[in-house]
Protein backbone atom coordinates (compact mmCIF):
# COMPACT_ATOMS: atom_id res chain seq x y z
CA UNK A 1 0.00 0.00 0.00
CA UNK A 2 1.03 3.92 -0.74
CA UNK A 3 0.20 6.79 1.13
CA UNK A 4 1.35 10.08 0.24
CA UNK A 5 2.60 12.73 3.20
CA UNK A 6 0.05 10.79 5.76
CA UNK A 7 -0.21 12.05 8.98
CA UNK A 8 1.41 10.49 12.00
CA UNK A 9 -1.47 8.56 13.03
CA UNK A 10 -1.93 7.46 9.87
CA UNK A 11 1.28 6.31 9.52
CA UNK A 12 1.54 4.47 12.85
CA UNK A 13 -1.37 2.40 11.51
CA UNK A 14 1.00 0.12 9.48
CA UNK A 15 2.51 -2.64 11.16
CA UNK A 16 6.06 -2.37 9.62
CA UNK A 17 7.63 0.00 7.30
CA UNK A 18 10.35 -0.02 4.94
CA UNK A 19 12.78 3.29 4.49
CA UNK A 20 14.84 3.07 1.70
CA UNK A 21 18.02 5.40 1.47
CA UNK A 22 19.22 6.07 -1.77
CA UNK A 23 20.43 2.91 -4.11
CA UNK A 24 17.27 1.01 -2.21
CA UNK A 25 19.46 0.30 0.47
CA UNK A 26 17.58 -0.16 3.81
CA UNK A 27 18.20 2.39 6.77
CA UNK A 28 15.02 1.18 8.33
CA UNK A 29 12.75 -1.42 8.87
CA UNK A 30 10.27 -2.52 11.72
CA UNK A 31 7.58 -1.49 13.13
CA UNK A 32 6.30 2.01 12.39
CA UNK A 33 5.88 3.46 16.03
CA UNK A 34 9.73 2.55 16.79
CA UNK A 35 10.90 4.42 13.76
CA UNK A 36 11.02 7.84 15.87
CA UNK A 37 12.67 6.49 18.85
CA UNK A 38 15.61 4.51 16.31
CA UNK A 39 16.23 7.77 14.55
CA UNK A 40 16.91 9.68 17.82
CA UNK A 41 19.04 6.74 19.21
CA UNK A 42 21.32 7.67 16.48
CA UNK A 43 21.63 11.26 17.21
CA UNK A 44 18.51 13.40 15.38
CA UNK A 45 16.59 15.45 16.59
CA UNK A 46 12.64 16.21 15.60
CA UNK A 47 11.76 19.75 15.77
CA UNK A 48 8.16 20.41 17.98
CA UNK A 49 5.41 19.82 15.55
CA UNK A 50 6.52 18.33 12.86
CA UNK A 51 5.41 15.51 10.69
CA UNK A 52 7.60 12.34 11.50
CA UNK A 53 6.93 10.52 8.28
CA UNK A 54 8.11 14.13 6.68
CA UNK A 55 10.84 14.18 9.10
CA UNK A 56 12.39 10.40 8.20
CA UNK A 57 12.37 11.49 4.43
CA UNK A 58 14.62 14.44 5.65
CA UNK A 59 17.44 12.49 7.77
CA UNK A 60 17.26 9.88 4.61
CA UNK A 61 18.07 12.68 2.49
CA UNK A 62 20.59 14.04 4.87
CA UNK A 63 18.55 17.11 5.58
CA UNK A 64 18.49 16.98 9.53
CA UNK A 65 22.20 17.32 11.19
CA UNK A 66 23.26 14.86 13.50
CA UNK A 67 23.91 15.68 16.96
CA UNK A 68 26.69 12.56 17.78
CA UNK A 69 27.73 12.53 14.19
CA UNK A 70 29.66 16.04 12.95
CA UNK A 71 30.75 15.03 9.42
CA UNK A 72 27.33 12.85 8.86
CA UNK A 73 26.44 11.93 5.40
CA UNK A 74 23.02 10.04 4.32
CA UNK A 75 25.46 7.05 3.23
CA UNK A 76 25.87 6.56 6.51
CA UNK A 77 22.79 5.19 7.22
CA UNK A 78 23.18 1.99 6.21
CA UNK A 79 25.58 0.66 7.72
CA UNK A 80 24.15 2.17 10.93
CA UNK A 81 21.12 -0.14 10.26
CA UNK A 82 22.84 -3.03 9.93
CA UNK A 83 24.95 -2.05 13.65
CA UNK A 84 22.32 -1.07 15.15
CA UNK A 85 19.62 -4.21 13.97
CA UNK A 86 19.86 -7.02 16.41
CA UNK A 87 20.70 -4.54 19.24
CA UNK A 88 17.17 -2.50 18.14
CA UNK A 89 15.52 -6.18 18.15
CA UNK A 90 16.86 -7.47 21.41
CA UNK A 91 15.72 -4.08 23.59
CA UNK A 92 12.06 -4.35 24.76
CA UNK A 93 12.24 -0.44 24.90
CA UNK A 94 12.05 -0.15 21.91
CA UNK A 95 9.75 -2.93 20.56
CA UNK A 96 5.93 -3.14 20.76
CA UNK A 97 4.49 -5.75 22.37
CA UNK A 98 4.25 -8.56 19.56
CA UNK A 99 6.34 -6.84 16.76
CA UNK A 100 10.13 -6.94 16.61
CA UNK A 101 12.12 -5.58 14.20
CA UNK A 102 13.09 -7.50 11.09
CA UNK A 103 15.85 -8.28 8.31
CA UNK A 104 14.66 -8.20 4.69
CA UNK A 105 13.13 -11.36 3.53
CA UNK A 106 15.63 -13.70 0.76
CA UNK A 107 12.55 -13.44 -1.99
CA UNK A 108 12.74 -9.03 -1.16
CA UNK A 109 15.96 -8.94 -1.28
CA UNK A 110 16.59 -10.93 -4.57
CA UNK A 111 13.65 -8.91 -6.08
CA UNK A 112 15.56 -5.50 -4.97
CA UNK A 113 18.55 -6.59 -6.38
CA UNK A 114 17.32 -8.01 -9.97
CA UNK A 115 15.40 -4.59 -9.93
CA UNK A 116 18.34 -2.58 -9.01
CA UNK A 117 20.73 -4.77 -11.95
CA UNK A 118 18.22 -3.80 -14.89
CA UNK A 119 18.31 -0.41 -13.80
CA UNK A 120 21.94 -0.41 -14.22
CA UNK A 121 21.43 -2.67 -17.97
CA UNK A 122 19.23 0.13 -18.92
CA UNK A 123 21.37 2.90 -18.39
CA UNK A 124 24.30 1.53 -20.23
CA UNK A 125 23.29 0.01 -22.51
CA UNK A 126 21.73 2.94 -24.77
CA UNK A 127 21.19 1.25 -28.07
CA UNK A 128 18.80 -1.03 -26.24
CA UNK A 129 20.20 -3.89 -28.19
CA UNK A 130 20.29 -6.25 -24.99
CA UNK A 131 23.69 -7.77 -25.48
CA UNK A 132 27.01 -5.92 -23.80
CA UNK A 133 30.53 -6.20 -25.65
CA UNK A 134 33.34 -6.35 -22.69
CA UNK A 135 33.78 -2.56 -23.00
CA UNK A 136 30.20 -1.42 -22.27
CA UNK A 137 30.00 -4.56 -19.64
CA UNK A 138 32.68 -3.13 -18.35
CA UNK A 139 31.30 0.54 -17.93
CA UNK A 140 28.36 -1.45 -16.10
CA UNK A 141 30.28 -2.86 -13.76
CA UNK A 142 31.71 0.28 -12.66
CA UNK A 143 27.87 1.77 -12.43
CA UNK A 144 27.01 -1.22 -9.84
CA UNK A 145 30.21 -1.24 -7.95
CA UNK A 146 32.18 1.95 -8.24
CA UNK A 147 34.95 -0.09 -8.87
CA UNK A 148 37.63 -0.66 -12.37
CA UNK A 149 37.87 -4.21 -12.64
CA UNK A 150 41.11 -5.59 -14.29
CA UNK A 151 41.44 -7.30 -17.88
CA UNK A 152 41.96 -10.77 -16.78
CA UNK A 153 38.82 -10.28 -14.03
CA UNK A 154 36.91 -8.99 -16.82
CA UNK A 155 37.47 -11.78 -19.23
CA UNK A 156 36.82 -14.32 -16.40
CA UNK A 157 33.18 -13.00 -15.66
CA UNK A 158 32.25 -13.40 -19.26
CA UNK A 159 33.39 -16.80 -19.69
CA UNK A 160 31.15 -17.52 -16.35
CA UNK A 161 28.23 -15.21 -17.94
CA UNK A 162 27.98 -16.47 -21.45
CA UNK A 163 30.61 -19.29 -21.71
CA UNK A 164 33.97 -19.74 -23.08
CA UNK A 165 35.45 -17.08 -25.16
CA UNK A 166 32.40 -14.97 -25.13
CA UNK A 167 32.46 -11.62 -27.15
CA UNK A 168 29.51 -10.55 -25.44
CA UNK A 169 26.89 -11.27 -22.46
CA UNK A 170 23.21 -11.23 -23.07
CA UNK A 171 21.00 -8.92 -20.56
CA UNK A 172 19.51 -12.41 -19.02
CA UNK A 173 23.01 -13.99 -18.88
CA UNK A 174 24.02 -10.73 -16.57
CA UNK A 175 21.15 -11.03 -14.48
CA UNK A 176 21.02 -14.46 -14.16
CA UNK A 177 24.85 -15.11 -12.91
CA UNK A 178 24.73 -12.37 -10.75
CA UNK A 179 21.25 -12.44 -9.24
CA UNK A 180 22.52 -16.31 -8.46
CA UNK A 181 25.26 -15.75 -6.81
CA UNK A 182 23.35 -15.39 -3.45
CA UNK A 183 22.14 -19.47 -3.56
CA UNK A 184 24.21 -21.93 -2.86
CA UNK A 185 24.71 -23.07 -6.39
CA UNK A 186 25.82 -20.30 -8.60
CA UNK A 187 24.39 -20.12 -12.30
CA UNK A 188 27.66 -20.38 -13.75
CA UNK A 189 28.64 -21.21 -17.16
CA UNK A 190 32.05 -22.15 -16.66
CA UNK A 191 30.84 -24.63 -13.91
CA UNK A 192 28.64 -26.11 -16.01
CA UNK A 193 31.01 -27.13 -18.76
CA UNK A 194 33.29 -28.68 -16.32
CA UNK A 195 29.23 -30.23 -15.17
CA UNK A 196 28.81 -31.53 -18.53
CA UNK A 197 32.02 -33.03 -19.26
CA UNK A 198 31.53 -35.25 -16.08
CA UNK A 199 34.39 -33.38 -13.38
CA UNK A 200 32.63 -32.15 -10.99
CA UNK A 201 29.97 -34.66 -10.27
CA UNK A 202 27.02 -31.88 -9.53
CA UNK A 203 24.14 -30.81 -11.63
CA UNK A 204 23.86 -26.89 -11.56
CA UNK A 205 20.51 -24.94 -11.92
CA UNK A 206 19.15 -21.91 -11.04
CA UNK A 207 19.10 -22.39 -7.21
CA UNK A 208 17.88 -19.01 -6.61
CA UNK A 209 15.40 -18.67 -9.30
CA UNK A 210 13.52 -22.86 -8.02
CA UNK A 211 13.24 -21.60 -4.64
CA UNK A 212 10.43 -19.33 -6.25
CA UNK A 213 8.86 -21.61 -8.57
CA UNK A 214 5.87 -23.59 -7.62
CA UNK A 215 6.12 -27.24 -7.25
CA UNK A 216 4.70 -28.53 -10.81
CA UNK A 217 7.08 -26.32 -12.91
CA UNK A 218 9.74 -27.61 -10.62
CA UNK A 219 8.84 -30.70 -11.60
CA UNK A 220 8.42 -29.85 -15.42
CA UNK A 221 11.26 -28.26 -15.60
CA UNK A 222 13.61 -30.90 -13.72
CA UNK A 223 12.19 -33.43 -16.44
CA UNK A 224 12.92 -31.64 -19.48
CA UNK A 225 16.75 -30.84 -18.21
CA UNK A 226 19.09 -33.90 -19.47
CA UNK A 227 22.52 -32.26 -18.54
CA UNK A 228 23.58 -28.82 -17.23
CA UNK A 229 25.15 -27.03 -20.13
CA UNK A 230 21.60 -27.61 -21.84
CA UNK A 231 19.58 -26.72 -18.54
CA UNK A 232 21.46 -23.34 -18.06
CA UNK A 233 20.68 -22.41 -21.75
CA UNK A 234 17.25 -23.23 -22.11
CA UNK A 235 16.36 -21.33 -18.53
CA UNK A 236 18.36 -18.43 -19.73
CA UNK A 237 15.88 -16.09 -21.14
CA UNK A 238 12.58 -17.42 -19.64
CA UNK A 239 13.92 -17.29 -15.89
CA UNK A 240 15.32 -14.02 -16.17
CA UNK A 241 11.74 -12.46 -17.98
CA UNK A 242 9.57 -14.36 -15.30
CA UNK A 243 11.57 -13.08 -12.43
CA UNK A 244 12.00 -9.88 -13.60
CA UNK A 245 8.23 -9.58 -14.46
CA UNK A 246 8.10 -10.83 -10.59
CA UNK A 247 10.31 -8.32 -9.56
CA UNK A 248 8.16 -5.47 -11.28
CA UNK A 249 5.02 -6.57 -9.56
CA UNK A 250 6.51 -6.12 -6.32
CA UNK A 251 8.97 -3.11 -6.31
CA UNK A 252 7.35 -1.03 -9.46
CA UNK A 253 3.88 1.12 -9.35
CA UNK A 254 2.03 2.30 -11.83
CA UNK A 255 2.36 6.08 -12.18
CA UNK A 256 -0.47 7.85 -12.54
CA UNK A 257 -0.92 10.01 -16.13
CA UNK A 258 -0.49 14.22 -16.08
CA UNK A 259 -4.18 14.75 -15.44
CA UNK A 260 -4.47 12.46 -12.89
CA UNK A 261 -1.67 13.37 -11.06
CA UNK A 262 -2.89 17.28 -11.76
CA UNK A 263 -6.18 16.61 -9.64
CA UNK A 264 -4.85 14.94 -6.76
CA UNK A 265 -1.74 17.92 -6.76
CA UNK A 266 -4.91 20.16 -7.04
CA UNK A 267 -6.92 18.60 -4.41
CA UNK A 268 -3.78 18.41 -2.04
CA UNK A 269 -2.69 22.08 -2.58
CA UNK A 270 -6.06 23.62 -2.06
CA UNK A 271 -5.75 21.88 1.37
CA UNK A 272 -2.44 23.39 2.12
CA UNK A 273 -3.68 26.88 0.57
CA UNK A 274 -6.33 26.74 3.33
CA UNK A 275 -4.50 25.84 6.17
CA UNK A 276 -2.20 29.32 5.26
CA UNK A 277 -5.43 31.19 6.32
CA UNK A 278 -3.55 33.35 9.07
CA UNK A 279 -0.03 34.12 6.76
CA UNK A 280 -2.45 35.02 3.74
CA UNK A 281 -3.90 37.27 6.75
CA UNK A 282 -1.22 39.00 7.42
CA UNK A 283 0.11 39.69 3.89
CA UNK A 284 -3.44 41.35 2.90
CA UNK A 285 -3.14 43.06 5.87
CA UNK A 286 0.47 44.90 4.93
CA UNK A 287 -1.01 45.32 1.51
CA UNK A 288 -3.52 46.99 2.55
CA UNK A 289 -1.60 49.01 4.59
CA UNK A 290 0.44 49.73 1.60
CA UNK A 291 -2.32 51.27 -0.13
CA UNK A 292 -3.45 53.44 2.01
CA UNK A 293 -0.29 54.96 2.83
CA UNK A 294 0.17 55.32 -0.79
CA UNK A 295 -3.12 56.89 -1.53
CA UNK A 296 -2.82 59.33 1.72
CA UNK A 297 0.68 60.55 0.05
CA UNK A 298 -0.94 60.98 -2.89
CA UNK A 299 -4.14 62.75 -2.11
CA UNK A 300 -3.46 64.64 1.28
CA UNK A 301 0.87 64.97 1.99
CA UNK A 302 1.51 65.67 -1.67
CA UNK A 303 -1.60 67.61 -3.16
CA UNK A 304 -0.68 69.21 -6.36
CA UNK A 305 0.10 65.53 -7.19
CA UNK A 306 -1.89 65.37 -10.46
CA UNK A 307 -4.26 61.96 -11.41
CA UNK A 308 -2.19 61.58 -14.45
CA UNK A 309 1.35 61.72 -12.50
CA UNK A 310 3.42 58.77 -13.86
CA UNK A 311 5.52 58.96 -11.12
CA UNK A 312 2.52 57.99 -8.97
CA UNK A 313 1.93 55.03 -10.89
CA UNK A 314 5.31 53.94 -11.16
CA UNK A 315 5.53 54.05 -7.22
CA UNK A 316 2.10 52.24 -7.02
CA UNK A 317 3.14 49.15 -9.64
CA UNK A 318 6.86 49.32 -8.03
CA UNK A 319 5.14 48.58 -4.63
CA UNK A 320 2.45 45.89 -5.84
CA UNK A 321 4.96 44.07 -8.02
CA UNK A 322 7.70 44.16 -4.82
CA UNK A 323 4.82 42.99 -2.29
CA UNK A 324 3.69 40.08 -5.18
CA UNK A 325 7.41 38.48 -6.10
CA UNK A 326 8.03 38.29 -2.54
CA UNK A 327 4.41 36.15 -1.54
CA UNK A 328 5.01 34.33 -4.79
CA UNK A 329 8.99 32.75 -3.55
CA UNK A 330 7.09 30.53 -1.09
CA UNK A 331 4.91 28.69 -3.88
CA UNK A 332 8.28 26.48 -5.21
CA UNK A 333 10.92 27.73 -2.04
CA UNK A 334 8.64 26.73 0.96
CA UNK A 335 8.58 22.57 -0.30
CA UNK A 336 11.98 22.09 -2.23
CA UNK A 337 12.96 18.80 -0.29
CA UNK A 338 9.41 17.35 -0.31
CA UNK A 339 9.94 17.84 -4.12
CA UNK A 340 13.68 16.49 -4.59
CA UNK A 341 12.00 13.25 -3.28
CA UNK A 342 8.41 13.35 -5.14
CA UNK A 343 10.37 13.64 -8.61
CA UNK A 344 12.58 11.15 -7.40
CA UNK A 345 9.95 8.92 -6.85
CA UNK A 346 7.81 9.74 -10.50
CA UNK A 347 5.84 12.94 -10.07
CA UNK A 348 5.21 14.77 -13.06
CA UNK A 349 6.44 17.68 -13.15
CA UNK A 350 4.87 20.08 -15.44
CA UNK A 351 1.70 19.13 -12.86
CA UNK A 352 2.89 19.75 -9.88
CA UNK A 353 4.07 23.47 -11.23
CA UNK A 354 0.54 23.87 -12.78
CA UNK A 355 -1.10 22.45 -9.91
CA UNK A 356 0.79 25.15 -7.58
CA UNK A 357 0.75 28.31 -9.92
CA UNK A 358 -2.88 27.64 -10.28
CA UNK A 359 -3.93 27.72 -6.88
CA UNK A 360 -1.94 30.90 -5.82
CA UNK A 361 -3.85 32.68 -8.97
CA UNK A 362 -6.26 32.85 -6.34
CA UNK A 363 -3.89 34.85 -4.05
CA UNK A 364 -2.30 36.95 -6.95
CA UNK A 365 -6.92 38.03 -7.72
CA UNK A 366 -7.15 38.86 -4.14
CA UNK A 367 -4.28 40.88 -2.90
CA UNK A 368 -4.16 42.87 -6.36
CA UNK A 369 -7.71 43.33 -5.87
CA UNK A 370 -7.38 44.49 -2.61
CA UNK A 371 -4.42 46.86 -3.14
CA UNK A 372 -5.64 48.44 -5.71
CA UNK A 373 -9.40 48.79 -4.34
CA UNK A 374 -8.20 50.65 -1.41
CA UNK A 375 -5.84 52.76 -3.03
CA UNK A 376 -8.64 53.72 -5.40
CA UNK A 377 -11.22 54.39 -2.74
CA UNK A 378 -9.16 56.77 -0.83
CA UNK A 379 -7.51 58.21 -3.82
CA UNK A 380 -10.68 58.54 -6.42
CA UNK A 381 -8.28 58.91 -9.12
CA UNK A 382 -11.22 59.63 -11.82
CA UNK A 383 -11.23 56.90 -13.74
CA UNK A 384 -13.55 54.25 -14.09
CA UNK A 385 -12.30 51.52 -11.18
CA UNK A 386 -12.69 48.44 -13.57
CA UNK A 387 -9.87 50.65 -16.10
CA UNK A 388 -8.00 51.07 -13.02
CA UNK A 389 -7.42 48.03 -12.04
CA UNK A 390 -6.32 46.20 -15.21
CA UNK A 391 -2.64 47.22 -15.59
CA UNK A 392 -2.49 46.13 -12.13
CA UNK A 393 -3.38 42.74 -12.80
CA UNK A 394 -1.18 42.76 -15.78
CA UNK A 395 1.74 43.92 -13.46
CA UNK A 396 0.76 41.22 -10.45
CA UNK A 397 1.23 38.55 -13.98
CA UNK A 398 4.99 39.65 -14.51
CA UNK A 399 6.00 40.06 -10.73
CA UNK A 400 4.46 37.12 -9.64
CA UNK A 401 6.58 35.10 -12.66
CA UNK A 402 9.74 36.61 -11.23
CA UNK A 403 8.49 35.41 -7.95
CA UNK A 404 8.32 31.71 -9.62
CA UNK A 405 11.43 32.11 -11.03
CA UNK A 406 13.99 33.32 -8.59
CA UNK A 407 12.39 30.79 -6.32
CA UNK A 408 13.01 27.93 -8.30
CA UNK A 409 16.83 28.74 -9.44
CA UNK A 410 18.03 30.18 -5.81
CA UNK A 411 18.48 28.82 -2.04
CA UNK A 412 14.83 30.22 -0.01
CA UNK A 413 16.86 32.34 2.08
CA UNK A 414 18.34 34.50 -0.52
CA UNK A 415 15.11 35.00 -2.57
CA UNK A 416 13.61 37.85 -0.35
CA UNK A 417 17.15 39.94 -0.87
CA UNK A 418 17.12 39.09 -4.44
CA UNK A 419 14.02 39.41 -5.43
CA UNK A 420 13.97 43.08 -3.86
CA UNK A 421 17.43 43.89 -5.46
CA UNK A 422 15.55 43.30 -8.93
CA UNK A 423 11.94 44.56 -8.62
CA UNK A 424 13.87 48.01 -7.29
CA UNK A 425 16.05 47.68 -10.84
CA UNK A 426 13.84 46.47 -13.02
CA UNK A 427 10.58 48.40 -12.17
CA UNK A 428 11.98 51.60 -10.16
CA UNK A 429 14.95 52.48 -12.17
CA UNK A 430 14.13 51.35 -15.62
CA UNK A 431 10.87 52.39 -15.20
CA UNK A 432 10.96 55.99 -14.30
CA UNK A 433 10.06 58.38 -17.00
CA UNK A 434 12.78 60.51 -16.28
CA UNK A 435 15.36 58.19 -17.01
CA UNK A 436 13.12 55.93 -19.81
CA UNK A 437 14.06 58.28 -22.47
CA UNK A 438 17.85 57.42 -22.06
CA UNK A 439 17.19 53.51 -22.59
CA UNK A 440 14.27 54.35 -25.49
CA UNK A 441 16.42 54.75 -28.36
CA UNK A 442 16.62 51.52 -30.20
CA UNK A 443 19.26 48.72 -29.94
CA UNK A 444 20.38 46.30 -27.49
CA UNK A 445 19.65 48.66 -24.76
CA UNK A 446 15.86 49.21 -25.58
CA UNK A 447 15.73 45.67 -26.05
CA UNK A 448 16.83 44.88 -23.02
CA UNK A 449 14.70 47.66 -20.98
CA UNK A 450 11.56 46.53 -22.80
CA UNK A 451 12.52 42.74 -22.28
CA UNK A 452 12.63 42.84 -18.16
CA UNK A 453 11.19 45.99 -16.74
CA UNK A 454 7.42 45.65 -15.81
CA UNK A 455 6.49 49.30 -15.46
CA UNK A 456 7.96 50.73 -18.43
CA UNK A 457 4.86 48.90 -19.75
CA UNK A 458 2.29 48.73 -17.22
CA UNK A 459 2.75 52.75 -16.45
CA UNK A 460 2.70 53.48 -19.71
CA UNK A 461 -1.06 51.52 -18.92
CA UNK A 462 -2.07 53.08 -16.92
CA UNK A 463 -1.11 56.92 -17.93
CA UNK A 464 -2.94 56.34 -21.59
CA UNK A 465 -5.85 54.95 -19.60
CA UNK A 466 -5.53 58.53 -17.69
CA UNK A 467 -4.93 60.62 -20.57
CA UNK A 468 -7.82 59.59 -22.58
CA UNK A 469 -10.30 59.70 -19.79
CA UNK A 470 -8.95 62.95 -17.90
CA UNK A 471 -7.71 64.64 -21.08
CA UNK A 472 -5.75 66.79 -19.48
CA UNK A 473 -4.39 70.24 -19.98
CA UNK A 474 -1.44 71.07 -17.72
CA UNK A 475 0.41 74.21 -16.80
CA UNK A 476 3.13 75.35 -15.82
CA UNK A 477 5.76 72.52 -14.31
CA UNK A 478 3.15 70.18 -14.67
CA UNK A 479 3.23 70.66 -18.41
CA UNK A 480 6.50 69.89 -18.29
CA UNK A 481 6.32 66.66 -16.84
CA UNK A 482 2.97 66.02 -18.86
CA UNK A 483 4.71 65.98 -21.77
CA UNK A 484 7.99 64.17 -20.57
CA UNK A 485 5.52 61.88 -19.90
CA UNK A 486 3.98 61.78 -22.88
CA UNK A 487 6.85 61.53 -24.95
CA UNK A 488 8.16 58.33 -23.09
CA UNK A 489 5.12 56.28 -23.26
CA UNK A 490 3.56 57.16 -26.80
CA UNK A 491 7.05 56.85 -28.19
CA UNK A 492 6.27 52.87 -28.85
CA UNK A 493 3.27 51.00 -30.27
CA UNK A 494 4.31 48.18 -31.78
CA UNK A 495 0.91 49.55 -33.89
CA UNK A 496 -0.94 48.50 -31.83
CA UNK A 497 -1.57 51.18 -29.91
CA UNK A 498 -0.32 52.52 -26.85
CA UNK A 499 -2.35 49.96 -24.41
CA UNK A 500 -2.38 47.27 -26.25
CA UNK A 501 1.37 47.05 -27.01
CA UNK A 502 1.84 47.21 -23.19
CA UNK A 503 -0.69 44.38 -22.59
CA UNK A 504 0.71 42.11 -25.24
CA UNK A 505 4.37 43.20 -24.11
CA UNK A 506 3.16 41.83 -20.36
CA UNK A 507 1.54 38.84 -20.91
CA UNK A 508 4.78 37.20 -23.27
CA UNK A 509 6.56 38.68 -20.30
CA UNK A 510 4.77 36.71 -17.85
CA UNK A 511 4.40 33.53 -19.70
CA UNK A 512 8.05 33.57 -20.33
CA UNK A 513 8.99 34.19 -16.70
CA UNK A 514 6.84 30.52 -15.60
CA UNK A 515 8.11 29.04 -18.93
CA UNK A 516 11.69 29.60 -17.35
CA UNK A 517 10.29 28.92 -13.60
CA UNK A 518 9.60 25.12 -14.67
CA UNK A 519 12.42 25.05 -16.78
CA UNK A 520 14.37 26.01 -13.41
CA UNK A 521 12.08 23.78 -11.65
CA UNK A 522 12.29 20.71 -14.01
CA UNK A 523 16.38 21.04 -14.26
CA UNK A 524 18.09 22.53 -11.48
CA UNK A 525 19.10 20.78 -8.13
CA UNK A 526 18.23 17.44 -9.46
CA UNK A 527 21.68 15.95 -7.59
CA UNK A 528 19.76 16.80 -4.56
CA UNK A 529 16.97 14.12 -5.21
CA UNK A 530 17.03 10.82 -3.01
Amino acid sequence: MVIHQPRYSLFTLFDDVLLLGKGGKTVYLGPSADAKPYFESLGFEMPANENPADWFMDVISGEVPNAQISNFKPEMLFDLWREKAIQYTANPAWSRQGTECRMLSQDEERAILLQKLDEAWEYIDVNRDGVMQADELEQLLVHCSSIQPQGDILRELMDRMAGEGAQAVTKGQFLNYLCSLSADVANDQTLARLDAEGLTGTCRTLAWNMRSKTPQKEESEADGITDAASAASSHDTSDVEMATERSSSLLQRETPCFHRQLRILMKRRVVQWWRMNSQRAIFLAALALGGVVLAVIDRFIVSDTALWDAMSFLNLHTALGLLLAIFCLQVFGNDQPVFWRESSSGINVLAYFQSRVLVNSVDIIIQTFLFTAVYYIIRQPGVPFWKFIIPFGFTAWAASGWGYLISTVVPPKHGPFIVSLIVFIICGLLGNPSTLSNFLVGGGMEVCVSAISITRWSVQMSFSEAVLDLNPHPVGVSKYLYDMDTNVFFKRDWGLGTWWTAAVALTIMGAALRIGSFLGLRFTNRDKQV
